[in-house]
């Protein structure tokens, strides 16, 4: 576990907002914040939540982005819950076995690093220890819950996935030997027991030496103990690359978050071991073009949002990759020099094919696109969720747990799947995200905080892969430029470009395709094709549909918690005593 120095805040929770990806979550980092707990706290809590309430697609063994603002501090933090390739990966393994694939399975897994990165923002950031932030998600996963939505979908979608990883997996996923009903009791007692194992280790070395030792023996206990040598066994058992050695040798490093001046603000995320940072170019871009002088959602403004992502998309795929081994020039790909170069490219006569090319900064990679396949293929990079937290001292907590359950095979005795974010590599030596020995893979899962010129902040993040980020992208600049409130602005209809190769394996690209809302008018196809764009539409809401979840601050003091429409999310927010009761 990382250093335990640092401040810790505390909340007064007179005031506090809180959106998670499923309403239970919610509950419980609101329940959190009511019993003194902080921001902090309160994300860790609902986090682990996540693991077991949408186990379909966050695993406890996964991966965990978060970014933490401590108010006392004036600072932004990343928190950089991702684990590495094991020490004794080679590239070679797939040239030679899969042909320059990454096929599913155990093969993909890296460390498993979203528990450390809980304890790790305890440790520095919190107030609480992790057996009562833990304890709602190890009852929920031996009680069990009704069954949502997502789970019903994914469940039904990936039963042959399911089935084709290993028997447990199904075993787990598919209870009854068939896809989960809806309202079906859902139970998880595997994982159950997992999280029992560290509860009690925590409260075992607490009682005894404190909380700092609590956090210390959780941390050794999955990573050094039992839960570590039943992983290893299953890893062993299945052929796979990850020792000992490598869970010990884990740690999660806080460092400051990469900014951005955006839209006359200051947006934060991590760092290239992420997308992040492309939402800050696309933004940047669709500043520089002056995209509120086209009418919201017209033809014109549709296509200057497909264009300014494909032009920050084509930089990620250049040049984003884990900046321990790979020298990424954010300070130049983050300029406002550079982004009116990029935004001059956008043509509005016509859309520029099949794709821009990367911009000129530095020594890159040729971005390539694989040929596409079958909608199967493709759907494999369901995961994430997400928890955003503001408590009444003003902190912020925001993060996107994530990992798939059918990608790789369940350790059957622990209820979880190890990481296998192994499969947003690539193979190709020449690719900055080319999986490496202890190289992290470059994820599509990253949270946000934005901070305007008055100190106003607006933090989340959301499910969808690749999507999320273009999500974002149009609700933020619906909200900053075009001045819709934050809840308008996020049911707003969306467009997406599929013409960027995607982070996960199998690296699909489908040149010039844009995917509309069906909410937005048929008319809207036709004028985007004549401009060049493949245009079609899609539905906005289900499974594997981009769907954010905000808190924000207000210049008044009170406080905002913003919810997607397209997908079930739970929000929670309380007023302070000069601005009313309870409400949510």
């Amino acid at each position: 576990m990382a250093s335990q120095s640092g401040a810790q805040t505390a909340a007064t929770n007179d005031s506090y907002a809180v959106s998670v990806g499923h309403d239970i979550a919610a509950g419980i980092a609101a329940d959190v914040l009511e019993a003194g707990g902080n921001a902090v706290d309160a994300g860790v809590a609902a986090s682990i939540a996540l693991t077991v309430l949408h186990s379909e697609q966050v695993q406890f063994g996964g991966v965990a982005p978060i970014l933490v603002y401590i108010a006392g501090e004036n600072r932004y933090f990343s928190i950089e819950g991702a684990g590495r390739w094991p020490a004794s990966t080679t590239p070679d393994y797939f040239r030679e076995k899969h042909r320059g694939r990454i096929p599913q399975g155990i093969s993909r897994t890296v460390v498993p690093a979203a528990l450390d990165a809980w304890l790790t923002a305890l440790a520095r950031f919190g107030t609480m220890g992790f057996a009562d932030l833990a304890a709602p998600a190890q009852a929920l996963a031996a009680d069990g819950f009704p069954a949502h939505d997502d789970l019903v979908s994914c469940s039904t979608q990936f039963e042959r996935y399911y089935r084709r990883i290993s028997d447990d997996n199904a075993r787990i996923w598919l209870p009854n030997d068939a896809p989960v009903k809806p309202g079906q009791i859902f139970r998880l007692p595997d994982l159950a027991s997992t999280i029992g194992i560290l509860i009690d280790a925590d409260r075992k070395a607490s009682l005894k030496s404190g909380r700092a030792a609590g956090l210390q023996a959780v941390h050794d206990a999955f990573y050094k103990g039992e839960i570590a040598e039943a992983m290893i066994r299953h890893v062993q058992a299945c052929d796979g690359w990850l020792t000992h050695a490598d869970l010990a040798a884990h740690r999660t490093p806080v460092v400051e978050a990469t900014g951005a001046d955006v839209f006359g603000g200051r947006l934060y995320t991590p760092g290239s071991w992420t997308q992040g940072p492309a939402l800050s170019q696309a933004l940047q871009i669709l500043k520089a073009t002056n995209i509120s002088l086209h009418p919201r959602q017209s033809a014109e403004a549709c296509h200057v949002i497909i264009e300014a992502l494909k032009l920050a998309l084509v930089d990620r795929e250049a040049y984003y990759g884990d900046p321990d081994f790979v020298d990424v020039p954010m300070e130049a790909l983050l300029s406002h020099a550079y982004a009116a170069t990029r935004a001059a490219m956008i043509k509005m006569d016509a859309a520029i094919q099949p794709l821009p090319p990367a911009g000129d900064v530095a020594e890159r990679s040729t971005p390539t696109s694989s040929p596409a396949t079958a909608p199967e293929e493709e759907a494999v990079s369901l995961d994430t969720s997400v928890a955003a937290v503001i408590d009444g001292a003003g902190n912020i907590f925001a993060s996107t747990p994530s990992d798939p359950s059918f990608d790789g095979p369940v350790v059957p005795e622990l209820g979880f799947v190890i990481s296998t974010r192994g499969a947003q590599s690539y193979v190709d030596a020449e690719h900055p995200a080319c999986l490496e020995a202890g190289k992290r893979p470059r994820v599509s899962a990253y949270p946000m905080i934005f901070r305007d010129a008055n100190g106003r902040h607006i933090a989340g993040g959301g499910p969808g892969a690749d999507l999320q980020l273009q999500a974002m992208v149009q609700v933020l600049t619906y909200h900053l430029a075009y001045d819709l409130s934050l809840t308008d602005a996020t049911i707003a209809p969306r467009v997406f470009t599929h013409g960027v190769p995607a982070s996960t394996e199998p690296h699909l690209s489908f040149a010039g395709k844009v995917v509309i809302e069906d909410e937005i008018p048929e008319a809207m196809l036709t004028d985007l094709s004549a401009l060049g764009h493949k245009a079609s539409h899609g539905k906005a809401s289900g499974i594997a549909k981009p769907s954010i979840c905000l808190v924000a601050s207000n210049q008044d003091g009170t406080l905002e918690a913003v919810g997607d429409p397209r997908r079930a999310s739970g929000q929670r927010l309380k007023r302070g005593p000069s601005n009313g009761k309870a409400v949510g």
